[in-house]
């Protein structure tokens, strides 16, 4: 298995990283041949119905990185938000999710407490020492080696302009942080794409990371052409997940039968599968039920 420094460190393919908050999701996106999981604030809050606001603590990120980690065999990339209000707390957090099994991590320049970039809530960023400070934290003091620690700036989606962002650009990556993602949540990939020809031509060597969630047209090819080693598709499962189920409990209520929704289900074979029923059943006889 590749680790998410790895997979950062490859110039010749972007690394698809897919959105995920449980082992059966980050199963299948494995299956569908997904490099890693990014375990995604807004999805672990959304399917607690939440909203993505630094309500759940670092025991429940833990929790879910442990027992993904357990059942697949591509590397988790955690969305660590602002990474706490301070960097003692990023301490924590790098420690805790190294410990339980994740092979990175991600800190936004989003001030605490940390609040969904798609929601419209116009925000400072961070001040840049804190940011480094909380980056440093997580490179120094993580308990896994070859842990990635991956910086992010909300300096675009607040409108700061391509200017800023390259300003924090290089103040983050001169720690030596493994990765930069530039987020954006314009509908074309156009100031995505200035901005990374703009960070290569300043000579900023660190990988670039980008969250196509708006601009979902931009292709694989397109990325890699841009110089973009990594790019987290962050919340489809949910929303994929939710659309249908709204679909075939409608169906069912409407029609008074399960059998109406049968198109949208699969076999449950299919789910035996996904769940290792088979490696039960070798195991109850080898080692007795």
């Amino acid at each position: 298995m590749k680790t998410i420094k790895q997979l950062l460190e490859d110039k010749d393919n972007t690394s698809l990283v897919c959105g995920s908050s449980n082992a059966m999701i980050a199963k299948i996106a494995e299956n569908a041949g997904f490099d890693a999981v990014w375990l995604s604030s807004f999805e672990m809050h959304a399917w607690n119905r939440l909203p993505d606001a630094s309500i759940l603590n670092v025991a429940d990120y833990a929790g879910a990185i442990s027992k993904i980690a357990d059942r697949i065999n591509i590397p988790i990339l955690v969305d660590a938000d602002e990474g706490g209000p301070s960097a003692i707390n990023t301490i924590r957090m790098a420690r805790e999710y190294s410990k339980s099994g994740a092979w990175g991590m991600c800190i936004e320049d989003n001030p605490s407490p940390k609040r969904c970039s798609f929601y419209g809530m116009k925000r400072e960023l961070e001040k840049t020492a804190t940011m480094v400070g909380k980056i440093k934290a997580a490179m120094d003091k993580n308990n896994r080696e070859g842990f990635a620690v991956i910086a992010r700036t909300e300096a675009l989606i607040q409108g700061r302009g391509i200017d800023v962002a390259i300003e924090r650009a290089k103040a983050y990556t001169d720690t030596g942080c493994h990765g930069f993602l530039i987020h954006n949540k314009n509908d074309t990939p156009d100031e995505v794409l200035r901005f990374a020809e703009r960070y290569h031509n300043e000579g900023i060597q660190t990988p670039l990371v980008i969250v196509p969630t708006t601009y979902n047209q931009m292709t694989t090819r397109q990325m890699t052409d841009a110089g973009i080693s990594l790019a987290i598709y962050a919340n489809y499962s949910v929303r994929a997940t939710v659309g249908i189920l709204e679909k075939l409990f409608e169906i069912i209520i409407r029609e008074g039968t399960l059998s109406a929704g049968n198109n949208l289900v699969i076999p449950m074979s299919k789910i035996f599968d996904l769940i290792a029923v088979d490696e039960l059943k070798e195991n109850q006889i080898k080692y007795g039920s």
